[in-house]
């Protein structure tokens, strides 16, 4: 039944057909948002999907897909809301590439053929929050000097996500009865 179902996900159509809905409901996780108290802005829902993606996704694809549905959701905020374009160019590559390192990093161990998720998985969950938190504090240290970068040390709370994220695969795990998607 695992190699049956994971073989629905490998022609080019149904590959298209699984970026497009996953980018979709990254970018409505993305626009559900929490007011946050200054400096920072607002709190989303996208990190559930970045590190639930970045398991159950190879890793090009989990990069493509997040990073597009990075920039839809904050290009959308920046028009919206007044964010600075640097946000969405900062949100697709360190949340992009987040999603790939996690994915690379599940990749690297063989792991069992359950619906549960490992200790190795949730480990490579927890590397990426690292990963996404130093990156936009690199980035932001380079534009706006570390005063500024050092609110982005922050991020690392999207590691209370991962619980969220473990619930995601378990459960589209068991309902597809696939280990990943693709």
């Amino acid at each position: 039944m695992h190699e049956e179902m994971e073989s629905k996900f490998k022609s080019n159509s149904a590959k298209i057909a699984l970026f497009t809905i996953m980018t979709a409901v990254t970018v409505v996780a993305n626009l559900i948002m929490v007011p946050m108290p200054q400096p920072l802005a607002q709190y989303d829902l996208s990190p559930v999907l970045i590190l639930s993606l970045g398991v159950l996704m190879n890793p090009i694809l989990a990069l493509v897909t997040i990073a597009t549905a990075m920039g839809i959701g904050v290009g959308y905020k920046m028009v919206l809301y007044g964010f600075p374009p640097v946000y969405v160019i900062g949100a697709m590559l360190v949340r992009g590439t987040e999603a790939a390192f996690i994915s690379y990093l599940v990749r690297m161990k063989k792991q069992d053929e359950t619906i549960s998720v490992s200790r190795w998985e949730i480990l490579a969950m927890a590397l990426g929050t690292v990963w996404e938190t130093l990156g936009f504090y690199s980035i932001d240290f380079l534009l706006f000097g570390g005063a500024a970068a050092s609110v982005s040390l922050l991020t690392i709370i999207d590691i209370v996500f991962i619980p969220l994220a473990i619930g995601v695969l378990v459960g589209l795990r068991k309902s597809l009865k696939i280990r990943y998607l693709i």
